[in-house]
């Protein structure tokens, strides 16, 4: 017998684990690892999410360059914060899609011409303009290929490729890149669309650690403080937008009171999620290995 039946672990890491055996990370969990296997349910589910909302996004693509074409300034940026709403959604896709997150949701950080790159395209180009006065008739180019880019995503996310650990780790990168990059207001300089863009992270993160239940049910206590802080931070985030009259509110609209709330329940809620990846380990950590015995010291020759 090589492993465990039902694990993919030896009889000694086994072993090892249940003497709680240190490692280099510190003490070994009691919790037995999973197989590889036991994740492509979740995967497979989320796939099946993903691809809803690629399709979902498709319509508030075609509404925003129908905008461009009449020169309705107002229905084109309605129409592109849904259309970023669906793409944010996808939440744990977007880091594996490489070059099409690129062209769908890349910032002009890094480009040599800066926001006038040709490079520069996708969602926040479209952004840049509709929110700096930039001539319509100007961004029905870059309307027509984010709806190119659209109609690949919706094929690529059905077969996208996941690991176990990727997927273990995800749900705490998506809200990691919201503290990051949308509270901040960097991912959404011109329109201030970050608050709105947090809600779908966060509701994106609920998606994954919903496909997630099966597995972490009975794998310690990680996943109730999870829900909880996921909770808390929806209604904080609903509560910012009633007091903006039920209207999303641009990041910097955010008083000082209120941005600090939201930073907290997202600080909050971050700290539980860090606690999933090792409920859904699949290998044990290595022990640490004996020091080898020092050698008994030579005694000085004597006449």
């Amino acid at each position: 017998m090589t492993t465990v039946a039902g694990s993919a672990s030896s009889p000694q890491a086994v072993a090892d684990a249940a003497a709680m055996r240190p490692t280099a990370a510190g003490l070994r969990t009691e919790i037995s690892p999973l197989s590889p296997r036991a994740f492509r349910a979740p995967v497979a589910r989320y796939r099946a999410y993903a691809a809803r909302e690629a399709d979902a996004m498709q319509a508030p693509v075609g509404q925003l360059a129908t905008a461009l074409r009449r020169g309705d300034r107002g229905a084109a940026q309605a129409a592109w914060g849904r259309a970023c709403d669906r793409y944010l959604l996808l939440g744990a896709a977007y880091r594996a899609l490489g070059p099409l997150d690129r062209a769908i949701d890349g910032m002009p950080g890094g480009l040599r011409r800066g926001v006038a790159d040709r490079r520069f395209a996708g969602l926040h180009r479209l952004e840049h303009g509709l929110w700096t006065g930039a001539p319509l008739a100007s961004l029905v180019p870059w309307a027509v290929k984010l709806a190119r880019d659209v109609h690949t995503l919706r094929r690529v996310v059905r077969t996208i490729p996941i690991t176990p650990l990727d997927y273990a780790t995800r749900a705490h990168e998506i809200l990691e890149d919201a503290q990051r990059d949308l509270v901040s207001g960097r991912a959404a300089p011109w329109s201030g669309a970050g608050v709105r863009a947090t809600a779908d992270a966060s509701a994106a993160t609920a998606a994954v650690v919903g496909t997630l239940v099966p597995l972490l049910q009975g794998r310690g206590d990680a996943l109730p403080p999870v829900q909880y802080g996921l909770r808390r931070l929806d209604a904080e985030l609903a509560s910012v937008r009633r007091d903006h009259g039920g209207r999303w509110p641009a990041t910097g609209a955010l008083t000082r009171a209120q941005h600090e709330r939201v930073d907290g329940r997202l600080g909050a809620v971050l700290e539980s999620l860090a606690a999933v990846p090792g409920a859904l380990e699949t290998q044990l950590p290595r022990a640490i290995p004996a020091l080898p015995a020092l050698a008994a010291p030579k005694r000085a020759a004597t006449r």
